[in-house]
């Protein structure tokens, strides 16, 4: 796989992005994006330098550097040069290499870290609903607002599912999600609201008014190189049409090191009208598009 730096030596010109009035129209109109969390280096080296070149229409990195400083507001506009730069932030999940997290904090302190995800280690559930972790996060919405992002690509809206004894659970990840919409344009009337999976909660039509598009993972090819079910195939694009009808874009992101595998996933899921990105499970570089 190869890092910006390199694909920038490849001769990858410079993303201008669509002439369009709104950051919607802008977003509609993407034909192609990618994200990358981590691999972004420190306080030294090139830092964000590298994206200013790189041919997405789209792209969401994380809103700090690998040493966990924020980005600067210069930082974040060169590297958006005429395309949609969007931050990631984790709404669903609290992760220990946070900014945010302190000495001491472990399941049960505070009262909203529910318990350790055995799949991701220094990721821990967290009662997404409970005031404290929404001041939280909310406080971290502001920071990355401040750095300029154009918006934010929301993780772990899916977690509602993990909560089957709250019967209340995925009204409240919707309510979470609007509420998330609401502060951000508040202060930035253009702001982006790009939830990852959870496609089902388009079904509630206040939900659907709050967010610009939808992203979901492993549409087609698990991680890594594993191709998804039929039925989950079935499933997934038939909800994508819904969302479509409504105008929001659907991009995809697969897990693919097969070239020929990467290059199927990106003509089925354009055939399909979406916009795909395949990468590694890390999503620690970016890789061309086909």
């Amino acid at each position: 796989m190869l890092s910006p730096l390199l694909l920038l030596g490849l001769g990858w010109a410079a993303a201008s992005g669509p002439s369009a009035e709104t950051r919607s129209d802008q977003l509609r109109a993407a034909r192609t994006w990618a994200i990358q969390l981590g691999g972004l280096g420190g306080t030294d080296g090139p830092r964000l330098r590298p994206l200013a070149g790189v041919p997405f229409d789209l792209l969401v990195i994380e809103p700090n550097d690998d040493d966990g400083q924020p980005w600067s507001r210069a930082e974040v506009g060169a590297a958006a040069n005429g395309k949609l730069l969007v931050a990631y932030l984790s709404v669903g999940a609290a992760e220990d290499y946070r900014r945010y997290w302190q000495p001491g904090w472990k399941p049960g302190q505070p009262e909203w870290i529910l318990k350790a995800d055995p799949d991701w280690p220094g990721n821990y559930d967290v009662a997404y609903w409970n005031p404290a972790w929404q001041k939280l996060a909310l406080a971290g919405l502001d920071t990355l607002i401040d750095q300029g992002f154009h918006g934010v690509y929301l993780d772990l809206i899916d977690a509602y599912m993990r909560r089957p004894e709250r019967p209340s659970a995925r009204a409240e990840m919707a309510a979470w999600v609007c509420q998330i919409a609401r502060h951000a344009r508040a202060r930035d009337p253009q702001f982006l609201i790009i939830p990852q999976n959870a496609p089902e909660l388009l079904s509630d039509s206040d939900y659907a008014a709050c967010v610009d598009a939808t992203a979901q993972e492993e549409t087609f090819v698990y991680a890594t190189d594993r191709v998804t079910e039929a039925e989950r195939q079935t499933e997934l694009l038939a909800s994508f049409k819904n969302w479509r009808k409504l105008g929001k874009p659907v991009l995809t992101l697969d897990y693919a090191s097969n070239p020929v595998l990467a290059r199927q996933t990106y003509a089925r899921a354009r055939t399909a009208g979406l916009v795909p990105y395949v990468s590694v499970r890390n999503l620690d570089v970016l890789t061309p598009g086909r």
